[in-house]
């Protein structure tokens, strides 16, 4: 296979953002790692931002390679989350057991919807009939 991941780093401020383009397979997967831990002790940044929206396809080797950044950071003490994914990223990740490093998707909170119009009529009535003859308490 081909080494055709390329990582892009970059940094503001106490966090470390990395991007991987291309595809994340056993040939070139342990850069990864590599790359995140070097950088974790040079700058020791407060958070690693993992950005795979450009991986085009992913093994198992790379699901690891992604899990052990994660670890390394936690030891590090930087909080690590996946900025963005492609659709193969997220599969692999789900598929292997990695799934909760995955962002969590946003919540729609709109109004309930109202229930559709059937078009049918309702024969009956709305409210009883009200009682025409002499109310009880006037019996007396």
């Amino acid at each position: 296979m081909t080494d055709d991941l390329a990582l892009r780093l970059g940094g503001e401020q106490r966090t470390l953002n990395v991007s991987a383009v291309g595809s994340l397979h056993a040939d070139n997967a342990h850069r990864l790692p590599k790359a995140v831990l070097g950088l974790l002790r040079q700058y020791a940044p407060a958070v690693v931002r993992l950005d795979l929206s450009a991986v085009t396809r992913i093994d198992i080797v790379g699901v690891v390679a992604i899990v052990l950044c994660e670890r390394q950071a936690a030891r590090h003490r930087a909080a690590f989350t996946i900025t963005g994914h492609s659709p193969a990223a997220a599969k692999a990740l789900r598929a292997h057991g990695a799934g909760h490093l995955l962002p969590v998707p946003r919540t729609r909170h709109a109004m309930p919807l109202r229930p559709p119009r059937t078009g049918t009529v309702c024969r009956t009535p709305a409210h009883p009939p009200r009682p025409t003859g002499p109310h009880p308490a006037d019996r007396q």
